[in-house]
């Protein structure tokens, strides 16, 4: 290792007070620069030799945290040698970070949607509620929150569909499958049996706790994870899965971005993009289940 990398390492030890782990990663990251050099001076590096090394860490595979944590070492080398050394200018100046890509939504399967709500069974209000409310979740694309303040009034069966109001008190319009349909006229009846036992007045809202009163986000947040829980899906879940799943499925069904977009209720198509994203992740676990050499794992 040059010298001047080990004065460095020792600089960050002594004054710094870095651990003995955080150095080590350290001295891994420089080392590999200068491996990258080929014996070169580092200290004549220039800021397109610095992206040339960011991008041979990216065509090895390298996360990109690893790569920019090893560009955060590489700068505070060279402040470090500006500083002390007598280096005249900083070359890792200007030099950006890879931008850090936003996680993919978390979605289900088809067949795993339809185990999770084949697995309620049972016929009390409970049970025939809960499938109401995975069929309306999956065939509307809604946030939990929209699903919450649904109203029975803004329903149109004979349409099939639903006037929702959406963030920035928008309104739009969903869908509701001949499933959903199904599901959510089974429950109606459940649902009037129940407020008129409870002595209650009907206040309108579509989805009722078993108090009779309208059933909260944080309600159907817990019903997500008990039915979850119930039907041993190994996969964490929450409301917004069935909301990625609709739109995971509408462009892998060939629906124009823009039409995703406007049933989600987005404000930017950019947000919308994701799920092109997603749905290239989708095709990836099925090669990979399907195809006898299609596993990354080494």
């Amino acid at each position: 290792m040059d010298r001047r990398v080990e004065e460095y390492l020792a600089y960050l030890e002594s004054v710094r007070g870095l651990s003995e782990r955080t150095l080590r990663v350290y001295g891994e990251d420089l080392a590999g620069f200068e491996e990258f050099f080929s014996g070169r001076d580092i200290d004549s590096a220039a800021s397109r030799d610095i992206r040339d090394f960011a991008g041979s860490l990216v065509m090895e595979g390298k996360a990109t945290s690893s790569v920019n944590r090893a560009l955060s070492t590489i700068r505070g080398y060279y402040r470090y040698r500006v500083r002390f050394g007598g280096l005249k200018a900083d070359p890792s100046r200007g030099v950006e970070s890879l931008p850090m890509g936003r996680p993919l939504p978390k979605f289900m399967f088809e067949e795993e949607i339809n185990a999770l709500i084949d697995s309620i069974d049972g016929s009390g209000f409970l049970d025939v509620r809960d499938r109401a409310l995975f069929e309306v979740l999956y065939s509307t694309g809604c946030r939990a929150s929209e699903v919450s303040d649904m109203a029975i009034a803004k329903i149109d069966f004979r349409k099939g569909i639903i006037r929702i109001m959406g963030k920035g008190s928008k309104e739009r319009v969903v869908f509701l499958g001949k499933m959903a349909i199904a599901a959510v006229i089974s429950y109606l009846s459940m649902r009037s049996m129940r407020l008129r036992k409870l002595g209650l007045e009907d206040h309108g809202y579509l989805f009722i706790n078993a108090k009779g009163h309208k059933l909260s986000v944080r309600g159907i947040e817990k019903i997500v994870d008990k039915r979850r829980v119930a039907s041993n899906m190994n996969k964490h879940v929450s409301p917004h899965a069935f909301r990625h799943s609709f739109a995971t499925q509408l462009v892998a069904s060939g629906a124009d971005i823009r039409v995703v977009q406007e049933m989600l209720g987005h404000a930017s198509i950019s947000t919308t993009q994701v799920y092109t994203h997603v749905d290239m992740e989708r095709l990836r676990k099925v090669y990979e289940l399907a195809h006898p050499h299609g596993s990354r794992e080494k």
